[in-house]
């Protein structure tokens, strides 16, 4: 059964995309770099391009994967892999560089100029709707057998959300309806504190006030409980990881029977309890204070500081490299997730069928090329792996091949530069090991899948979520073109709520307020769309 996710992205991953925590660390590479291609897989020789012949270029958006894990891939070490697919495919790959700080924004900017790009990780509600993708079903049907077949027939509900109802598939989908979003704890530190693990927020509460007491990273550098704000994820950490247990539903769009309006998550009366219980907390100096303001390499350095007792963040924020370098610092360091049950049940939220995946521009140069280089990927895993990790023997091995592909980097020479996607397809085939491998400890990326990530029993899908990836978002985006400024203004606000800077007296006022400032034509859209499609 499969094993990690790569939590990024990132995704991007949002992509998504992708989650993606790379584990890491080990020795320098060895001098095997004249064989590899052996090790490789020869699924795709027969596109093997002649000497004679030039290699067709695929232009890729680079997904962050580097990025992620704070580093920089060595140029040599990505043009000899560059190489290798080149000779394996007859495609020649160059990577679109993304922006760090504002990626989406970004990547638009690159689909909106006459700059090359082909493959990228898109969007139904932003690419697809504002016409900058193209339709792949007669590309798929004559180059995409291996991505059909590595999509279980289970899973067929991230095909249904890529595709409209003229019958038009837009992206090749990479993930299934997952929660991402959760509290994680510093289990050391309790047993330390002799302090029992948290059941419900009362419970937490008292924990994070002994976190903040007793001091336990020393010198006063404690942080209770860090959480975020990030221009990609917004309140995401925050909402996802704690709001449901105030909530009937997860956070996010919900249908309220007492009026017949589908709503924004924050209109739910729970959720107004819940940003008062934030608020509560953030006064009393258990969450972080510079939690929103602060940018995520930051928060990033602080866990590996070994200073953050528990964890609310986009992304899952311990997990992979931030894990191996805190254990560097600290040893005896053990994070895990933290379940809580509150006042509506289990704290953690899960999103709905996933509306992006792998897309190719509207005016992809090569897509036929772009095309042939996604089913190579999808054809067989180690070519996936190369893209992924590199070479194995000079940038990974293997600890378990047989079963499962338990793989584990010898060193950071290649950070998966030239990948254009991650994918559950290839994630729940293998796992990336804990670096240094430790008996007993677990392998957080593969327990969260295992047990958390992918798993409906823990955490609770917001209130439309079985419906809303049928919604015509071009309709909707035509009465409401101010979509995004209204997600905006609400993490914005919440973010004074929690911080102080506006009384939680004026909620219902920012209610008020939001609607008038697009809610309510949001809210009349979503509900006509709703009522479609409501089962």
């Amino acid at each position: 059964m499969g094993k990690k996710v790569p939590f990024v992205l990132a995704t991007a991953m949002l992509a998504t995309t992708v989650l993606a925590a790379c584990s890491g660390g080990g020795k320098e590479a060895g001098g095997n770099s004249a064989s590899p291609a052996a090790s490789i897989s020869s699924s795709a020789s027969s596109s093997a391009t002649p000497a004679s012949k030039k290699a067709d270029k695929v232009y890729i958006y680079d997904i962050g994967l580097a990025a992620g894990l704070g580093k920089a891939s060595k140029p040599e070490a990505v043009q000899h892999i560059r190489d290798l697919v080149k000779q394996q495919t007859g495609i020649e790959i160059e990577v679109v560089p993304r922006s760090v700080d504002s990626p989406n924004e970004k990547l638009n900017l690159v689909l909106a100029s006459n700059d090359p790009l082909d493959i990228f990780v898109g969007a139904m509600n932003t690419h697809q709707l504002n016409g900058a993708v193209m339709p792949l079903n007669s590309l798929l049907d004559k180059y995409g057998a291996n991505i059909r077949k590595q999509w279980k027939p289970d899973w067929k509900i991230g095909w249904d959300a890529l595709t409209t109802a003229d019958g038009k598939i837009w992206g090749i989908p990479t993930l299934m309806p997952s929660s991402t979003n959760r509290v994680m704890i510093r289990k050391d530190w309790l047993t330390k504190l002799n302090l029992p693990m948290p059941k419900t927020y009362d419970d937490f509460e008292k924990v994070l006030q002994a976190f903040k007491d007793k001091d336990p990273a020393g010198n006063g550098q404690t942080i209770p409980l860090l959480t975020d704000h990030n221009p990609s994820a917004g309140m995401n950490g925050m909402n996802n990881a704690m709001a449901a247990g105030y909530m009937a539903a997860g956070y996010g769009d919900w249908y309220d029977s007492s009026d017949g309006k589908v709503k924004k998550g924050v209109y739910d009366p729970g959720y107004k309890d819940f940003i008062t219980l934030m608020a509560d907390w953030y006064k009393k100096g258990l969450i972080f204070k510079e939690s929103f303001t602060t940018n995520r390499d930051r928060q990033n350095e602080l866990i590996k500081q070994s200073r953050v007792g528990a964890v609310a963040s986009a992304y899952n924020l311990p997990l992979g490299t931030n894990l191996n370098e805190l254990r560097k610092n600290d040893p005896n360091a053990d994070y895990v997730v933290l379940d809580l049950q509150g006042p509506k049940g289990m704290n953690a939220s899960s999103g709905g069928a996933n509306i992006s995946g792998i897309m190719l521009n509207k005016n992809a140069q090569n897509p036929e090329a772009a095309m042939r280089l996604l089913d190579w990927i999808f054809a067989d895993i180690k070519n996936y792996f190369l893209l992924f990790f590199g070479i194995e023997g000079d940038n990974y091995k293997y600890i378990d091949k047989a079963t499962n592909h338990v793989q584990i980097r010898l060193n950071y020479d290649y950070l998966g530069d030239l990948l254009p996607f991650t994918t559950i397809a290839y994630t729940v085939q293998s796992t990336i090991a804990v670096e240094p491998p430790v008996p007993g400890r677990v392998d957080y990326a593969d327990w969260m899948i295992k047990n958390y990530v992918f798993n409906p029993a823990t955490a609770k899908p917001y209130g439309i979520a079985n419906v809303d990836y049928q919604f015509d978002r071009k309709a909707i985006s035509a009465k409401v073109p101010n979509m995004t400024d209204i997600d905006k203004t609400i993490d914005q606000e919440i973010v004074k709520f929690v911080m102080g800077a506006r009384p939680l007296a004026e909620y219902d006022k920012f209610l008020a307020e939001l609607g008038k400032a697009g809610h309510d034509a949001w809210s009349a859209a979503m509900t006509e769309e709703y009522k479609k499609y409501k089962k």
